[in-house]
């Protein structure tokens, strides 16, 4: 064995089936299978830390993660290595070496995610995205999703509510569009509150059935007091979307 490298890889997942990211007592977790892969395929006990930790049953098309580990392995052998053992529901997607105090969760500048909505029941998007049963004003969720830019406070669109110690996130990008099936929001931050997205966009939803408006969201928003009519969309139309760092 050399020196102890700190190798990347971003990796994605179907989490249907998985308890969320972090490791947890005998239940499947996403951590869980990768770090059982990697203690196989490197010898030894390797621990990962990630960018974000999903909810259960969120995907993610580009999570990173980083281990230290003092394999002479490279890195796309790894990638092979790690592909063969992984389930089939986790992908690794590429591995680089990085700088020894990079950390895939405190040196990432923003995460960006997407949550899909679908029009009417789906057999092919069932675990991928939430079914609602009819169209819905997305002149009005657009309205809605314009306040939520910039610096605020978050709690009251988190399950954690007056817990939360620090609410406070930068959201840079957010957006709702029309996709195939049905609706899109996608939001680009520095970091995210417990449930924050899914509340966030459950809550849009409502004025976007006419049972609030876009103003009662914008005041719930700044008052920092959850709304009546809040709801948090199920975890399975999530999916982390990609992870910037610095000079991305």
């Amino acid at each position: 064995m050399g020196d102890a490298r700190n190798i990347k890889f971003v990796l994605e997942y179907d989490g249907t089936d998985f308890h969320g990211w972090q490791i947890q007592r005998e239940l499947r977790t996403v951590q869980g299978v990768l770090e059982e892969s990697l203690t196989r395929l490197l010898g030894g006990p390797h621990r990962v830390a990630a960018a974000s930790r999903t909810d259960a049953g969120a995907h993610a098309r580009a999570q990173v993660v980083n281990t230290y580990t003092r394999s002479p392995m490279s890195p796309e052998t790894m990638v092979r290595g790690l592909n063969a053992l992984l389930p089939e529901d986790v992908a690794v997607k590429e591995a680089c070496e990085v700088a020894f105090d990079f950390n895939a969760r405190w040196n990432a500048r923003s995460r960006r995610y997407s949550y899909k909505i679908v029009v009417g029941p789906s057999a092919l998007w069932r675990g991928r995205a939430w079914s609602v049963r009819r169209p819905l004003a997305l002149s009005v969720m657009k309205e809605a999703s314009r306040v939520i830019l910039g610096l605020k406070d978050f709690r009251a669109f988190s399950t954690s509510g007056r817990e939360c110690e620090n609410c406070l996130c930068a959201v840079t990008e957010c957006e709702w569009k029309e996709w195939a099936e049905g609706y899109l929001f996608e939001i680009e931050a520095d970091r995210f509150v417990r449930h924050m997205i899914r509340t966030l966009a459950g809550t849009m939803v409502r004025t976007g059935e006419g049972k609030m408006n876009a103003g009662e969201f914008s005041v719930a928003l700044l008052s920092r007091v959850r709304p009546r009519l809040a709801v948090t969309a199920p975890a399975k139309g999530l999916c982390l979307e990609a992870v910037k760092y610095d000079g991305q």
